[in-house]
Parts: C-alpha cells; structure tokens; sequence
C-alpha cells in the first residue's frame, strides 16, 4: 500500500480504510473525464492511469456520470482501463445509482426498488465486474419512501451484487434512517478544504467507523484570491495549493477521504500526494484562518 519515494520518506500517509479494505487516502473521482466535453478518452484514461501509479487505489464514479450521448461512459471507461491493468481488479470502485442524466443540461432521480436494481445491473457490465465494491444511493429520491430505497441496496448486498452499501447527499437524520434498515460503510457528502461541511455528520462517521467521503473537496478555491499564507505554505513545501488544501482535510478527520477530481494526469499525481505532507500545528492555523475556521474540539 505504501508508495516508495515519496514525497517526504519521513512521512507515512495517513491510510483510510473504507469497508475494510485499505485505501489511498485521496480517491479519484471520475465525473470530470466524461461531463467535460474538453477532455477526451485518451486523456482520460491516461490520466486514471496516472491516479493508480500513484497509489490511488479507490475510483468514484456514478451512472450519472456520462456524456449526453453514451449511456455509462464513466464505468465503461474506468471499466476499460482498469480491465487492461494486470492489478486492476485490487483497486476499489465505488458507484452510484437512483440518479440519471435525462438531458444535455438535465439530471433526475429514480431510486426505486427496481430501478436502482437496473441501474446495479447496468453499473456491472460497464465495470466488467460480477460485483460492485461499494454502492452508494446517490441522491434520496423525494418520490420513493428513503427506507425502500436503502433496503433495496441491502437486498441486492445479500445476493452477493455488493459488497458495502453507502448514502450521499444526506443529512444527520437520513444516515439514522437508513442505519435502521441495513449496514452503512460509507456518506458521501460535500466537504471543502475552503467551504467546509456538515461537521456533525463528519463527526458521527468517525465515531462509528463510517467512511466520509468528500466529493468537492476544493468547493470555493480561488487562486486569484488565495491568501498569501497558502501560497507561502505551498510554496516552502515545494507542492501546489491544492494539494495542500487536500493534505489539510486528511488532517481534519480520520474518517475523512476526500473524492479529487482530475482532468490531467498531472493533476491526478498532485493530487495523490497530498498523503504524503504532514502539516505543523503552526501551518494548520493558518489554513483554517483562510478556510472555515478551526474544528470544534471533540471528548
């Protein structure tokens, strides 16, 4: 699991363990490489490939991530990549259904019992796998009662389609909910290194062992208005703002395994190496005054 050369060989990164398995504490997220028309399959792949050689072993993606005219490019893509890698079958995908691209500009839900077993279906032969690692209820559907939704999942978990079952875009009381009807390994919910995030949700994922994956974990950077004390920080750490900024969240929980978006394999690499920078008490003030403030001190 860990890299040599990196960054710091002092430094360990700080391992995330989602489902129990053990995974690279930033994970890829594949949405950008198809709802971003600049990016072509080419660059995609190489930059996914990119992610794994840099130890990246968790991939993000969803149904809903596709161009407005191929069904499931993001799984057929990842699915293709990962099918030609000779350890493509070690790395973790995580996939979401109950949420659909209609439209060039439309996105809507169905997280019906049957849908979201379609969807599963689907998700599979993309992937090319017999089983999902982890899938995730992507959106609560406003029409379908939340428990039917989430006991789907663990129907289709104890027919061996799923290995974990995870909820995103919830609240406090919706992970309640669905803990009521069935195990949940993992929320995927919004967290910035800028913005911040539902810190209660956070906290109660750490406390029970639930992995908290942040999708937007840059929400509100703005290199053009980047504090001197980020650019100064990253500048003597010899890495980008970003990946300070990702290494700043790795530091803010244990649960916390932030979802970074890439068009590059550039970017890809950057990213990943945010594991390796541990940060002073001194540089972490100072990201938190530009950012959202401190976290609250927990017992």
């Amino acid at each position: 699991m860990d890299r040599a050369g990196g960054p710091d060989s002092q430094v360990q990164p700080a391992i995330r363990e989602v489902a129990g398995r053990r995974v690279w504490p930033i994970a890829l997220g594949g949405a950008a490489l198809s709802l971003r028309p600049d990016i072509g399959r080419q660059a995609a792949a190489a930059t996914i490939n990119a992610a794994i050689d840099s130890g990246i072993n968790l991939i993000d993606t969803a149904r809903a991530y596709t161009t407005a005219d191929e069904d499931a490019h993001n799984e057929h893509l990842i699915g293709e990549v990962l099918a030609a890698r000779q350890e493509g079958s070690e790395v973790m995908v995580s996939t979401k259904g109950g949420h659909f691209r209609a439209g060039p500009a439309e996105w809507k839900n169905d997280a019906r019992p049957a849908a979201l077993r379609a969807d599963l279906e689907r998700s599979l032969r993309a992937l090319r796998r017999e089983t999902v690692d982890l899938y995730f209820l992507h959106w609560p559907d406003a029409e379908v009662p939340f428990a039917e939704s989430v006991g789907a999942l663990g129907e289709l978990r104890a027919e061996g389609k799923i290995r974990a079952i995870g909820i995103s875009s919830v609240d406090l009381s919706l992970l309640a909910a669905a803990r009521t009807v069935t195990t949940i390994d993992a929320v995927q919910n919004p967290y910035s290194a800028c913005d911040g995030g539902d810190d209660s949700l956070l906290l109660e994922c750490e406390r029970d062992g639930i992995a908290f994956m942040a999708y937007s974990p840059l929400q509100g950077w703005d290199p053009g208005k980047a504090a001197h004390s980020v650019l100064d920080i990253a500048a003597r750490r010899g890495g980008s703002p970003q990946r300070l900024l990702l290494a700043r969240l790795l530091h803010r929980s244990p649960a916390l395994l932030p979802i970074s978006g890439a068009g590059r394999p550039q970017t890809a690499t950057d990213s990943a190496a945010a594991a390796w920078l541990s940060l002073s008490a001194d540089e972490l003030e100072a990201l938190d005054a530009h950012a959202h403030g401190p976290r609250e001190a927990t017992a």
